[in-house]
């Protein structure tokens, strides 16, 4: 691991000082000279609002006469605000929330109005599809890659279930990559510093290989990161990256036509996840100060049996204060996240003169991972995994444009997807220790004997799962031009999935050695499920049809209007992470229907308002749990999705930008969200007594009672209650965001550039179950630390300088993120009477970027 020494701590900061010292000294000099760039000088501050293209109805439109709510950024937008990976742009977008998963160092978390996903199984779809160069990105677990020559992103806010399809039930990202340019030869590099060690190289190459007909491309850049963390077990920096992406490309143009081929080739060695503790250690009844042990969580009470006072130092809940980035990981059996990612995407376009425009995507996409986990996040080996899969996917898909004639034009094509992947989960620690009850009781008796520290860490159950999935769809969306001004949309998808799935839960009755699963249906301690032949013919099988209507009134040459109502579609699926074959059952699909108006309004050439007013509807929502589960499924806890009700979620969203006077630029973005569930019938707290109490849960039906021999009562049961009123996670009421930008010429050698912006998000729920499991209020630690499910309002500013040489041939900049300090919970993973763990914001980091334009 990289290591960094108290010099180079401090030379950093000198050297920001420097050129901050420097490029404030020549803005102040400046100001006294004011003198403009020559006439013919390549630079030229800008005085108005550039006209941005979307691909939102996925041929190349005007954003501003698109009835779609869309944030474009494009990739010098991204590069000049020092973007790493796709959360950098929640500060851009109103109502969407663009974080990491937590514990899964590449994992995203998208959500968009309220809704969303957390799961990084690919057993489960996400909620917010990321296409990449119009390939639909079936994982997660790689969402927050590193960004690299980016043209453009796109966040679209809203159900695009007609042409985008399945899992954009709120919205979808579309990142698209540079082109190659068959005209001209290019070469950038760039070097980018900064502290907690910190280095990005970065390189692209166009050539013209026929000039006008065919060009390569090439983008290759190196990723290397101390991580924010220091791990006081052994000393080392943790959330470390070590990361190498390479973006070769082939373009071909003839007359009517053109074909570009990507590749992908990602490697990637990251550290764990940095877990930090937000376990619950309540005090006693009559002394709230003093510890109840018994009623701790199960790991932060090994902790205190094994190291007494000290224990509860180390295991007890955390605030997200400068101290959550000290943790203690024993990493007893490994440490690491590894990824090999390779990719190959093609695109094909034929212009049919006076006829339309037929296009090809299609890709294949391979990634294999191996990822441990200290999820109990302490000194002691109690509770690890180690995840190793191996998931490929492709997709082909044709679509036909046509503008045929002047008063009808639509979209319309088939498409096609398979999936496919295989995971085997390792989950060891003294937990797993056959003989753990033993030592866990001599160690509260004190009785003498086996002992908690004479339990074998690498002790534990072996698990695997696969599933594969194939889906086709044929759609079409189609506008009908009343007069030059009004126009009606209507589009239409269908939609069918076919998912085959088997699983084993980690569990001692596996064959760990050689990696096999025990198949013995109902064998005591096994969760063997196969869906081909546990579930009668068709249950694993999906269809929908996902419409659209709209209305577009482009009132003057400088107002769009619409108003649309659109449905969108997830699939359903099965449990990856389910303890007990009941759970492990397929759960159905989930619908949104979105009603939306909106306005986009350019009443000056500096001044650009756009404005969306929505209304969603949710159906059958899947909400993925963490609960208790019979001891025999391993573990003690389980994972399941489920579909627990309806919600609703209604808001507005205002985005104004502004270039007042020549080089000066403004921007912000107002979100406005009122989200809730309305029906949320669940087993949010795990398994009870058995039999259950008639009518202890809010939907008897639902009730789940196994018997079983082996447990109190002779078995136990699963009893969903009301739990409408728990909030929507990651659904703040308000987010905020504001940017300036102004460009000063620095006589005639180029200009300065002063960039900074603000986000503001209000509190918000980061778990689906609360703390405890059903509740928002929290248990109070002994030491009066409270463990919320609840994040904490934050603002967070980020500043940048840089000076552009007047032909662009390098540029210099210095870039502070999180200037404040500000400290918030990013993430939370409450995983019932074990432990709680979370993850915090990135602190405050600087940076140094050179870039070379060759």
């Amino acid at each position: 691991m990289k290591t960094t020494d108290s010099r180079s701590r401090l030379r950093g900061p000198a050297v920001l000082l420097a050129v901050s010292t420097v490029a404030l000294a020549t803005s102040a000099a400046f100001a006294q000279d004011n003198t403009s760039p020559p006439a013919d000088a390549g630079y030229r501050p800008s005085s108005t609002i550039e006209t941005i293209t979307t691909q939102a109805q996925k041929i190349e439109t005007n954003i501003q006469s698109t009835p779609v709510a869309v944030t474009s950024i494009s990739g010098e937008t991204l590069q000049r605000s020092f973007a790493q990976d796709l959360r950098d742009l929640s500060k851009n977008t109103p109502n969407v929330m663009m974080e990491p998963v937590g514990a899964f160092q590449n994992a995203s978390a998208f959500f968009i109005r309220g809704f969303g996903s957390t799961d990084i199984e690919s057993a489960t779809d996400p909620g917010v599809g990321i296409f990449v160069d119009g390939i639909y990105q079936a994982r997660t677990s790689t969402g927050l890659s590193d960004m690299l020559d980016v043209e453009a992103v796109e966040v679209l806010r809203g159900p695009q279930g007609t042409l985008f399809g399945r899992n954009t039930i709120v919205g979808a990202v579309l990142l698209n990559h540079n082109k190659p340019d068959v005209n001209d030869f290019d070469m950038k590099a760039s070097v980018l510093a900064g502290n907690y060690g910190r280095l990005d190289v970065k390189g692209v190459i166009n050539v013209p290989l026929v000039e006008g007909v065919a060009a390569m491309r090439l983008a290759v850049k190196s990723t290397n990161f101390d991580g924010f963390y220091t791990n006081e077990t052994d000393h080392t920096h943790y959330g470390t990256n070590d990361r190498i992406t390479i973006l070769p490309s082939f373009r071909v143009e003839g007359e009517s036509w053109d074909a570009t081929i990507r590749g992908e080739i990602g490697r990637i060695r990251d550290d764990s996840y940095a877990n930090v503790q937000y376990s619950q250690c309540p005090g006693t009844a009559a002394d709230p100060s003093i510890p109840d042990t018994a009623a701790f969580q199960m790991v932060p009470r090994i902790n205190y049996l094994v190291k007494g006072a000290q224990g509860l130092t180390d295991a007890c809940g955390k605030q997200p204060g400068k101290d959550a980035y000290t943790v203690q990981h024993d990493n007893t059996n490994g440490r690491g996240s590894n990824f090999d990612i390779w990719g190959l995407t093609g695109e094909f376009n034929y212009t049919i003169p006076d006829v339309g425009t037929l296009t090809y995507v299609a890709g294949y996409r391979d990634a294999q991972e191996d990822v441990y986990n200290d999820f109990d996040a302490t000194d002691l080996p109690i509770y690890m995994t180690r995840r190793q899969q191996d998931h490929w996917q492709t997709s082909h898909e044709l679509r036909f444009a046509s503008e045929f004639s002047d008063t009808f034009d639509f979209v319309a094509g088939l498409y096609y997807f398979k999936q496919k992947y295989y995971m085997e989960q390792d989950t060891y620690g003294w937990l797993f220790d056959s003989n753990f009850s033993t030592a866990f009781v001599n160690a509260i008796t004190g009785a003498q004997g086996l002992q908690l520290t004479d339990l074998n860490a690498s002790a534990g159950g072996f698990g695997a799962t696969t599933q594969s999935n194939t889906s086709w769809a044929a759609f079409v969306n189609a506008n009908w031009h009343f007069t030059d001004n009004l126009t009606l949309v209507a589009g239409l998808r269908y939609t069918e999935e076919t998912k085959n799935f088997e699983t084993c839960a980690p569990s001692a009755i596996n064959d760990r050695a050689n990696r096999a699963c025990n198949t013995t249906p109902n064998l005591p301690g096994s969760t063997y499920y196969n869906s081909d032949i546990s579930l009668a013919a068709g249950d694993n099988n999906w269809s929908n049809v996902s419409p659209k209507v709209g209305l577009n009134w482009q009132t003057t040459d400088d107002m769009f209007l619409y108003a649309s109502w659109t449905r969108g579609f997830r699939s359903g699926g099965f449990n990856g992470r389910c303890g007990t074959p009941f759970s492990c059952a397929p759960f159905d699909p989930e619908t949104a229907d979105s009603y939306e108006i909106g306005m986009k309004w350019d009443p000056l050439e500096e001044l650009r308002i756009n404005l969306t007013g929505f209304w969603l509807e949710y159906q059958n929502q899947q909400v993925t749990l963490i609960r208790q589960s019979p001891a025999a499924s391993g573990g003690g806890n389980e994972t399941v999705t489920a579909n627990a009700g309806q919600a609703r979620a209604k808001g507005i969203e205002l985005e104004v930008t502004a270039v007042p006077t020549e080089g000066l630029k403004l921007w912000g973005a107002l979100g406005f969200l009122d989200a809730k569930r309305t029906q949320f019938c669940a087993d949010v707290d795990g398994i009870g007594a058995f039999p259950g109490a008639p009518g202890a849960s809010c939907n008897p039906a639902d009730e789940i009672e196994v018997a079983n021999a082996n447990f109190p009562n002779g078995g136990y049961g699963y009893y969903p209650v009301d739990a409408s009123g728990l909030p929507l996670p990651r659904a703040p009421k308000w987010t905020l965001s504001a940017g300036v930008s102004y460009e000063v010429p620095v006589a005639d050698m180029g200009f300065l550039e002063f960039a900074a912006d603000w986000r503001y998000t209000s509190r918000s729920v980061q778990t689906a179950a609360g703390i405890p499991p059903g509740s928002t209020a929290g248990i109070m630690n002994y030491d009066g630390t409270l463990i919320t499910p609840w994040r904490d309002k934050a603002h967070v500013f980020n500043a940048s300088v840089t000076f552009n040489e007047i032909d662009n041939r390098y540029r210099v900049s210095v870039f502070m993120k999180n200037i404040t300090n500000e400290h918030y919970i990013q993430s939370i993973t409450a995983v019932a009477a074990l432990f709680n763990f979370m993850q915090v914001n990135e602190p405050r980091h600087w940076g140094v970027e050179v870039s070379l334009d060759f």
